[in-house]
C-alpha cells in the first residue's frame, strides 16, 4: 500500500509539473527573466543560446529524446511533443515540390551546424523582448525604402555583409503574426529578397516566433554576430518584377497576375487581367501554412480560375510584402514566380488608374504628453463633395449603434471608435493610429474648408509612452486609397511634479 499511494503521489507531481509548464503560466519564464510575449512559454533556456542546456523534457521522455541525428544539420525532434499546443507542428501533407524552403519549429531546434544563421526580422525592441535561442536580429525595415520598396542591391549585400551573413551560409527567417508590424509577410519579403539575390539556402519559419515560442519559450541572450563580411550577389532576375517589366509583359499570353489584396480592395481597382487570390487563404490554424493538398486545391483552376502552374506568374499587393507570402507558397509549389515589389501603389501612380491622391501629411505636435491633443493633417483629393450625410460613420460603444455626431468624437477614449458603412455612395477620409501589437485607433478627419486639406484630433489620454505611425486612408464611392505610415508623431507620459 505505501508503494501505491508513493507512486500516486510521485506521478501526482509529475503531471502537476506537466500541465503546469503545457499551460504556459509563465512562472518558470518569469523566474528566468524571460516574459515573451503573444503566447504561453513552455520552457525557457538558460545560459547561452548556443548550447542545449535549456530545460528539457529527457526527465520524462529518458535520454534517447533528445539525441540529435548526425546525418544533417536540421533534423526533425519529436521529444517535444508533450509540451505542444493543440496545432500540429506540420500540416497533414508537407510534401510541397520545394520543401527545402519551408522549415519547422522542431528543425530548428536541432539546428547543429554553426553555418546555418537564423534571422529574426522583427523590430529591436521585440528581439530584445525575446527571441529564439542563437537568432541573430535584423529587422525587416531595414531593407525597404519609400512606398515599401527595396532598397538598392547594394545597400542589400551591405547589410547582409554587416551582419556577417555569406551566400555559403544557411539562412532561416522569421518574424511573428502581428500584422500591424508586417505579421508573417516580414520574413517571407526577407526570404524573397535572399532568393532574388541568389542565395540558395533560405527557408522560412512556418508560424513565425509565435509557433517557437508557444512550444519552446524564448531567450533575452543577444547572440553575437559573425564578423562582417562581404556579400556577392547572383542576381536571379525572374524572381523580381519592377513595374517596367509589368507593363512590358502584361499582356503576353505565357504571363499570369494574382492580386492578394482583400477582395474588397481588389473590386476596387486592380491590374486588367488579375486574378485574385487573398493572403489570408493560404494559412491553417495558428498562421500556418496550408499543407500542399490543402494549396494545391486552392490555387487549382477549379478554385482559381486561369492560375496555370505553366505560365511566367507575377504577384502584387499594395506594397510588395504580403505579396511576397503568396510567392513563397507558390515557390514551395514548384511555381515560376516573381514579386512585384513596387507592387499597386506605384503602378497607380506610373499608369492611369483612377485613384485618390493622398499628400502632404503632418502631425502637430510630432512630440506629445499622454493626454494632450494632436491633430493630423491630410490633403486629399475626392471626386465627390464630402456632406455631412455622406460620411457613413458611427460610433460603436457597448454594442449599440448611434449616429456620427461630428465633434463629439474622442477616439481612444473607453475602447470608442469609428467605422464607415461598406457601401458605394459613401465618401470619408480617416487616419488609422497604430504602434506595433497595440490595437489602432481610428480617427474619422474632415474638410472644413473645402479645400482638400483633412484634418482630424488624436486625443491621447488612453496611448501608453511610444512611437506610434499614422496611415491615412480615404474612401469615394468604390475607389480606396490609402498612405502607410505617412507619419509618426511620439507619446511620453509626463513625470509628476515634486
Amino acid at each position: 500500500m505505501k508503494i501505491i499511494a508513493l507512486s500516486v503521489v510521485v506521478g501526482m507531481m509529475l503531471l502537476t509539473v506537466t500541465v503546469g509548464t503545457v499551460a504556459g503560466d509563465g512562472s518558470l519564464m518569469s523566474a528566468m527573466g524571460c516574459n515573451c510575449p503573444h503566447s504561453g512559454p513552455a520552457i525557457d533556456y538558460l545560459d547561452s543560446p548556443s548550447d542545449d542546456d535549456y530545460f528539457s523534457p529527457s526527465f520524462l521522455m529518458g535520454e534517447e529524446a533528445e539525441r540529435k541525428s548526425s546525418s544533417k544539420s536540421v533534423s526533425p525532434d519529436r521529444s517535444h511533443t508533450i509540451f505542444e499546443t493543440a496545432i500540429p507542428i506540420r500540416p497533414t501533407n508537407s510534401q510541397y515540390e520545394n520543401p527545402s524552403l519551408i522549415t519547422y519549429i522542431d528543425e530548428v531546434k536541432n539546428v547543429s551546424d554553426p553555418n546555418v544563421v537564423i534571422v529574426d526580422v522583427r523590430s529591436p525592441a521585440k528581439y530584445a523582448a525575446g527571441h529564439i535561442p542563437g537568432a541573430i536580429n535584423s529587422p525587416w525595415e531595414l531593407f525597404r525604402v519609400d512606398n515599401g520598396v527595396l532598397t538598392s542591391l547594394e545597400n542589400v549585400t551591405g547589410l547582409l555583409g554587416d551582419y556577417g551573413i555569406s551566400p555559403d551560409n544557411g539562412v532561416i527567417v522569421y518574424s511573428d503574426t502581428c500584422q500591424t508590424c508586417g505579421g508573417l509577410s516580414a520574413a517571407s519579403y526577407i526570404f524573397w529578397t535572399f532568393e532574388y539575390i541568389g542565395h540558395e539556402n533560405v527557408s522560412v519559419l512556418d508560424g513565425g516566433f509565435d509557433a517557437w515560442n508557444a512550444t519552446y519559450g524564448c531567450t533575452k541572450n543577444v547572440t553575437p554576430r559573425s564578423p562582417t563580411t562581404y556579400y556577392s550577389a547572383n542576381v536571379m532576375a525572374d524572381r523580381f518584377a519592377d513595374t517596367e517589366w509589368v507593363q512590358n509583359n502584361l499582356n503576353r499570353t505565357t504571363v499570369q497576375i494574382v492580386d492578394t489584396r482583400t477582395t474588397e480592395d481588389y473590386k476596387a481597382g486592380n491590374i486588367e487581367g488579375a486574378i485574385n487570390i487573398e493572403y489570408e487563404e493560404l494559412f491553417r490554424d495558428g498562421y500556418r501554412l496550408k499543407g500542399a493538398d490543402d494549396l494545391e486545391f486552392l490555387l487549382s483552376p477549379v478554385v482559381i480560375k486561369r492560375l496555370d502552374k505553366s505560365k511566367d506568374t507575377f504577384v502584387y499587393c499594395w506594397s510588395g510584402a504580403s505579396s511576397s507570402f503568396l510567392y513563397f507558397a507558390l515557390r514551395l509549389m514548384g511555381y515560376q514566380v516573381r514579386n512585384y515589389d513596387e507592387s499597386w501603389n506605384v503602378w497607380c501612380e506610373t499608369n492611369d488608374v483612377l485613384t485618390i491622391p493622398i499628400s502632404n501629411v503632418s502631425v502637430e505636435p510630432s512630440f506629445a504628453y499622454k493626454g494632450s491633443t494632436v491633430k493630423i493633417y491630410a490633403d486629399v483629393e475626392l471626386r465627390s463633395e464630402m456632406e455631412e450625410k455622406s460620411k457613413g460613420s458611427l460610433i460603436i460603444q457597448d454594442d449599440e449603434e448611434v449616429p456620427y455626431n461630428p465633434g463629439s468624437f474622442c477616439a481612444g477614449c473607453s475602447g470608442v471608435y469609428a467605422v464607415p458603412l461598406s457601401t458605394t455612395d459613401v465618401s470619408f477620409v480617416r487616419a488609422y493610429i497604430h504602434k506595433e501589437d497595440n490595437v489602432g485607433t481610428t480617427v474619422v478627419m474632415h474638410d472644413y474648408n473645402g479645400d482638400g486639406r483633412y484634418e482630424g484630433e488624436w486625443q491621447t489620454y488612453s496611448a501608453d509612452d511610444g512611437t506610434y505611425a499614422i496611415d491615412i486612408e480615404a474612401t469615394d464611392g468604390e475607389l480606396k486609397a490609402k498612405e502607410v505610415d505617412a507619419a509618426t508623431v511620439e507619446v511620453a507620459i509626463e513625470a509628476a511634479g515634486p
